[in-house]
């Protein structure tokens, strides 16, 4: 998604490097690789589908997606739920273990 974002509409955060913008943020490092975490234009965190949604609307491409997981009566908790189990399975998926309780 990073290079759709041609105009430069996110500040995308790299967290291995940036324990400062966690700290701001209030989140550790264990609940940021646990789900995707986004502050919207009006400073309200937002997690999971809502986070892509936010992202959504600042990207070509996936502007008219995000439209129509508003408009559509009960796809954005569909979206949540998939992206729940996506993202329990997301780094076991990728050969990477989970992050313990010490991180």
């Amino acid at each position: 998604m990073k290079r759709l974002d041609r105009d430069g509409a996110i500040e995308w955060v790299d967290i291995v490097r940036d324990q400062a913008a966690l700290d701001s943020a209030g989140i550790s490092y264990k609940q940021a690789m646990e789900r995707i975490h986004v502050i919207d234009e009006n400073r309200q965190l937002q997690t999971g589908a809502r986070a892509f949604l936010v992202l959504w609307k600042r990207l070509p491409y996936y502007r008219r997606l995000a439209v129509l997981v508003e408009t559509l009566p009960g796809l954005l908790p569909l979206m949540e739920c998939a992206y729940r189990l996506f993202a329990y399975y997301r780094l076991p998926l990728t050969g990477k273990r989970r992050i313990d309780e010490k991180n």
